[in-house]
């Protein structure tokens, strides 16, 4: 009998607080249409692939008509193909189709094309590749014999030193990061909203401390830490499975420092959400799942469908995401990711300003 009133005092504290509940039924929703949505995407369809076409033949065309099957390609000058692949970094890589490569194919004379990659975007790098093998085969009704030995692709990276990354190598910078966002918004929220549970919220609502003080001292010491995780948790990945570290150890350590502030002031967001700690769990979960999920710390990015892509250009991860990239992958230094950076700290300043003034203990 006492087992069953205790079951019905605590099904009554659940049900009353009806945010807390909603989350809890909302998180698996959430995640599990994110990871419907990116499997059931568009796929190979949203690769940007830019096409450099000097011959504008009947072999040009054939090859082109066969990669707009499956590739978002755009054919560009080689000033603009190359910035897309080197500079924003939104393509995987560009194609050179020389002058005068139709007439030798039919003549049945060899050509060399050129593919100019960024092997940091390794699985969207592999798509291409395989794709342009089709391109080969299909193109090859055009001449006799088999189109293979008629066209050779010569490989350069023109977006840092190596040719290939490994999976690992890909992944271990977008878990770290998933797992310090996670840690940091956990330890805000529950750090703040503990304060009313101990009563401590009152005792320095009399004392001679600003509220702003008060929470930005208590950030200061979680952006600390969140530092020290992520710096720890690359170093390990450095270590166990070689991702490399970049070219400048105080261009990641910088970087480091502007990603964790910016999710530990993104984590007062969500401490102000979560009005009490049974809701900062589902909030919480929430948040890092979309985040993590869209922001690219799960998979490629260019594997989810394009509305997906289009949010996750206004998320704090996929910045993130992408300074890590640079830094760690394509060895760029600190002016080359200066966008990334102000990005991250005016993220960072505006989750900071929106959370000092709609925080507010209970109590208060």
């Amino acid at each position: 009998m006492k087992l069953l009133r205790v079951m019905q005092k605590d099904l009554r504290l659940i049900v009353r607080d009806r945010v807390a509940l909603v989350f809890l039924l909302l998180v698996p929703m959430v995640v599990i249409a994110v990871v419907a949505e990116t499997q059931g995407g568009n796929g190979s369809d949203s690769i940007v692939f830019p096409i450099v076409n000097e011959d504008q033949g009947p072999v040009a065309a054939a090859l082109i008509k066969v990669f707009r099957q499956h590739l978002d390609v755009r054919e560009v000058d080689a000033a603009t193909a190359k910035r897309l692949v080197a500079v924003e970094n939104t393509a995987p890589a560009l194609l050179v189709l020389p002058a005068g490569m139709s007439r030798r194919y039919l003549a049945e004379k060899p050509s060399t094309v050129e593919l100019l990659t960024d092997p940091a975007q390794a699985a969207a790098l592999q798509a291409v590749k395989a794709i342009l093998l089709l391109a080969e085969r299909e193109t090859a009704s055009l001449a006799d014999p088999i189109g293979e030995e008629l066209l050779t692709i010569a490989e350069h990276n023109i977006a840092g030193r190596r040719l290939e990354f490994s999976s690992l190598e890909q992944s271990v910078p977008g878990f770290s990061l998933m797992f310090v966002l996670l840690d940091l918004i956990f330890s805000v929220a529950f750090g703040l909203r503990d304060e009313e549970v101990w009563g401590t919220s009152r005792r320095l609502a009399m004392a001679p401390v600003s509220h702003r003080a008060v929470i930005g001292g208590k950030l200061l010491a979680r952006v600390i830490v969140g530092t020290i995780q992520l710096l720890s948790l690359l170093l390990f990945g450095h270590l166990m499975y070689g991702v490399p570290l970049g070219e400048s150890l105080g261009t990641l350590f910088l970087l480091t420092v502007a990603v964790v502030a910016s999710m530990g002031c993104f984590s007062l967001l969500v401490a102000a959400v979560a009005r009490s700690p049974e809701q900062i769990v589902p909030v919480g979960l929430t948040a890092v799942f979309i985040l993590a999920a869209i922001g690219g710390c799960w998979w490629p990015f260019f594997e989810q469908p394009r509305w997906m892509q289009t949010l996750g250009e206004g998320m704090l991860t996929t910045w993130s995401m992408r300074a890590l990239q640079d830094v760690l992958l394509r060895g760029k230094g600190l002016l080359e990711i200066t966008p990334e950076l102000l990005v991250l700290v005016a993220y960072g300043l505006v989750s900071l300003g929106v959370g000092l003034r709609v925080f507010r203990y209970a109590e208060t």
